[in-house]
C-alpha cells in the first residue's frame, strides 16, 4: 500500500480510529492529536509493512500505542470527559455511561482487547494482532476482561 491507498484508508476510517483513540484519553483535542500522530508515524514505517491486508490491525496497533503513550504522559491527571455517544433514552444512557466508565477503568491490555472486539467490530485475529499478543493471549485478555466489567457492573442489567 502506498501513498494514496494509505490516504484512502485512512479517510475509510477516521471515525473509527477517533473512537479508538477517545475511548483511551476521553478527551476531543488528546485523541484528535493521538490520530493525527499515529498518521504521521505509520506513514513513516508504511514502507516496512509487507501484507496490505494486515493494515487495519498494523495501524490500530500504532493507534493504541501512541494513545497508551499519551496517558503515561498526562499520568496524574484527570481525563477530561467531553463528549459521550447519545442514546434515546435516560435509562440507556446511563446504562451507556456505566459501561463506557467501566470499560476506561481497566488496565491498557483489557481495555485495548474490549474496544477493539466489541467497539470496533474486529475479529479476534486482528485484535491480537493489533494488540501485539497471539489469539489465545487475545482470548484470555478478552475473558479476564469481560469477567471485570461484569463485576464492575453487577448492580446493571448490561448483556455482559
Amino acid at each position: 500500500m502506498r501513498g494514496e491507498g494509505f490516504a484512502d484508508f485512512v479517510r475509510q476510517n477516521e471515525a473509527s480510529f477517533y473512537r479508538i483513540a477517545f475511548s483511551y484519553v476521553r478527551s476531543r483535542e488528546d485523541a484528535l492529536d493521538i490520530v493525527q500522530d499515529s498518521i504521521e508515524k505509520a506513514l513513516r514505517k508504511l514502507p516496512g509493512l509487507r501484507d496490505d491486508s494486515r493494515i487495519k490491525p498494523w495501524f490500530c496497533r500504532i493507534l493504541v500505542n501512541e494513545s497508551i503513550d499519551c496517558l503515561r504522559r498526562r499520568r496524574g491527571t484527570e481525563p477530561v470527559d467531553e463528549s459521550l455517544p447519545a442514546a434515546d433514552e435516560t435509562g440507556r444512557r446511563a446504562e451507556a455511561l456505566a459501561l463506557y466508565d467501566a470499560v476506561s477503568k481497566l488496565p491498557p491490555k483489557y481495555k485495548t482487547v474490549i474496544v477493539l472486539r466489541f467497539f470496533e467490530d474486529m475479529k479476534l485475529q486482528e485484535v491480537a494482532q493489533a494488540a501485539g499478543c497471539n489469539l489465545s493471549t487475545a482470548k484470555s485478555r478478552l475473558y479476564k476482561a469481560l469477567e471485570l466489567l461484569r463485576v464492575e457492573l453487577k448492580d446493571w442489567e448490561v448483556g455482559l
